[in-house]
């Protein structure tokens, strides 16, 4: 369901621009930086998986910026 929710933002998108596209896709990029949020500040998190967690919360904050600050500038 989560899956043809986040493709449906896309393609609705689709309909407007560039911009709105990714205007949508920043918005799952939102979701996943909040799942990795959690995830390495969990408590029962071991030190490598947290340390795994809080690298691919760095690259996801990096994707939701470029996708931010791209579709500004359209």
């Amino acid at each position: 369901m989560k899956q043809m929710l986040t493709k449906g933002k896309i393609a609705l998108a689709d309909l407007f621009g560039d911009s709105a596209i990714l205007k949508a896709m920043k918005t799952n990029e939102d979701d996943t930086v909040t799942a990795y949020e959690r995830a390495s500040r969990h408590e029962d998190a071991i030190p490598q998986s947290k340390a795994f967690f809080l690298k691919a919360l760095h690259d996801e904050q990096r994707h939701r910026e470029w996708f931010e600050t791209t579709a500004k500038a359209l």
